[in-house]
């Protein structure tokens, strides 16, 4: 497994991350214990680097995880909506309790938007940079799927205020960006890293779109210099070891293809939707709508990140 460090931070990491969502009651919701087994088996095959959020209710499953593998070296980087100082205490407490963590190694603002969103969330980042000086968190970041948040992140190193990492939507369909174009988003995430701004990237199979592409949607993410690791959702030993396989080779084993060419995603909406449009509403790429009194789901725009079945009132959406 290849390693690197993220930006000018001293955070090192494997290139190959495992976003720990889909093996989670937002996504697969495997049973506690076999979640445990498929990150732990990640950790120790390598990949030292793991990804989730206090919006996914998940730590337990990590906490179990790295009991089960043993070992000390595994990054972890979590989320939160936080945008007062006692919403970001909460949270930070919250890792590290639920984690069994007294350090987190990067603790980001979640689904950040634009400069001005960042400005809204002031408090929380200014408590999150409090902990670093504190040695209570490593890195400070943000994740986003705009951007105009990654323009907003380099306006405030402009102003003096370096995020060490960001957290980008990147593959080379552009799927999931919810403005501007694949393009857009290499020049501002490029301008990010040159500011020494740590770039891990997510959705490079676009939710899903590009998974019968998945050579060339890598190659794509691989080949930028300025994207430092790359977060995979995995829910399987097999996935784990063909997504390794590709890191480290470049091709896929003739036997993973097999076994991946059958696996298919999808958002599964129950019939008993009163079409309330909480999902709508949450929904960052505008895929979800109401239709006739019932939720309908554009997959073409969908990336399958499961946020909208958190704010279903009758849990009548999943990721299947």
């Amino acid at each position: 497994m290849e390693y690197t460090t993220l930006g000018a931070s001293d955070v090192s990491v494997s290139r190959l991350c495992i976003g720990s969502l889909t093996v989670s009651p937002v996504q697969a919701n495997l049973p506690p214990e076999r979640a445990a087994e498929v990150l732990a088996y990640a950790f120790s095959r390598g990949v030292s680097f793991t990804d989730t959020a206090q919006y996914y209710e998940n730590y337990p499953l990590i906490r179990r995880a790295l009991a089960l593998y043993k070992g000390d070296d595994v990054v972890i980087s979590t989320k939160t909506y936080a945008y007062t100082r006692e919403m970001a205490i909460e949270a930070v407490e919250e890792a590290r309790r639920e984690l069994n963590r007294d350090v987190i190694d990067i603790f980001m603002l979640h689904e950040q938007e634009s400069y001005e969103t960042l400005r809204g969330h002031r408090e929380a980042l200014e408590y999150l940079f409090e902990c670093k000086a504190k040695g209570i968190i490593r890195a400070v970041g943000a994740s986003m799927h705009h951007v105009s948040a990654v323009e907003g992140v380099i306006e405030l190193a402009r102003r003096g205020v370096t995020l060490d990492v960001i957290h980008p939507i990147f593959n080379r369909g552009g799927y999931g960006i919810a403005d501007g174009t694949i393009d857009d988003m290499q020049s501002a995430v490029s301008r990010a890293h040159d500011l020494g701004i740590g770039v891990f990237a997510m959705k490079v199979l676009g939710g899903g779109h590009l998974f019968r592409e998945a050579s060339e949607a890598f190659d794509f993410a691989l080949s930028k210099p300025y994207i430092d690791a790359i977060a995979v959702g995995m829910q399987s030993e097999a996935e784990i070891d063909a997504n390794i396989a590709y890191f480290e080779t470049r091709l896929f084993p003739d036997a993973a293809k097999a076994a991946l060419s059958e696996k298919t995603r999808r958002l599964h909406i129950e019939d008993y939707c009163e079409g309330c449009g909480a999902c709508v509403s949450r929904c960052a790429q505008g895929a979800l709508s109401v239709i006739d009194g019932h939720a309908s789901v554009d997959m073409e725009k969908c990336v399958l990140c499961g946020y909208c079945s958190r704010v279903c009132p009758l849990f009548a959406i999943k990721v299947l």
